[in-house]
């Protein structure tokens, strides 16, 4: 109730539940322009809201929740779907895939909210964001940026600083400079241990033993959802 109220609260509408999950959507069925600003705001305030309950939960002998967030923003089907006489208003279409699909990854790099370069597109400079991956999922051939937004308005140094110095990194091992982005990483690691940064130590050293193509793009293919 409390994720679903923060959704409305934002003009979203809940879709449905997914065992565990909220899907949500804006657009539909009335317009809103500033669509992906509201998204980005309201899975932030999840985040906010989620921290505001776990005291909460831990008093009672609750176990802590975490959650992940995927936001994508494109063009998508919507409306009532299904038969004639069983149908739900809902959306699909490949962007709502994708949306899924980032949902997922959540969990490999240890972010709290995945958007894709189209939402952040779409938001300009509203939020900081770090830059994560560029990735291709399972069922697309196009790679697709990804980064986590973590928060509304400017950062501080020392956040601004870490990511600057993640972007760098990033770009040496899209580089095949992976000698140098291990270095890179591992000195971000030492600093501040996130598994993001472990994700990309543990990639570089199979990348070291078994080099990528010629051409390569920098993308990591994820085989499974």
């Amino acid at each position: 109730s409390a994720m679903t109220d923060i959704v409305m609260e934002q003009a979203g509408t809940v879709d449905k539940f997914i065992g565990d999950a909220i899907m949500a959507f804006w657009g539909a069925p009335l317009d809103e322009p500033d669509h992906a600003v509201k998204d980005i705001i309201t899975a932030l305030e999840m985040g906010r809201r989620l921290r505001a309950l776990q005291p909460d939960w831990k008093a009672r002998g609750l176990p802590p929740i975490a959650i992940g967030i995927g936001i994508n923003t494109g063009m998508m089907r919507v409306g009532n779907m299904g038969s004639s006489t069983r149908f739900d208003y809902t959306v699909m279409g490949d962007n709502v895939n994708l949306a899924s699909r980032l949902e997922g990854l959540t969990k490999v790099y240890g972010a709290a909210i995945l958007i894709s370069d189209a939402t952040r597109e779409a938001c300009g400079d509203r939020f900081f964001y770090r830059p994560i991956d560029l990735v291709r999922v399972k069922g697309k051939l196009e790679p697709v940026a990804l980064f986590e937004p973590l928060l509304e308005g400017p950062p501080s140094q020392e956040m601004a600083e870490e990511t600057a110095r993640l972007q760098a990194a990033i770009e040496l091992h899209n580089a095949k400079r992976f000698e140098e982005a291990k270095e890179a990483f591992a000195a971000l690691d030492a600093e501040n241990h996130q598994k993001l940064y472990t994700v990309y130590l543990e990639r570089i050293e199979d990348y070291l033993v078994n080099p990528p193509p010629d051409g390569w793009d920098g993308a990591y293919t994820f085989t499974t959802k």
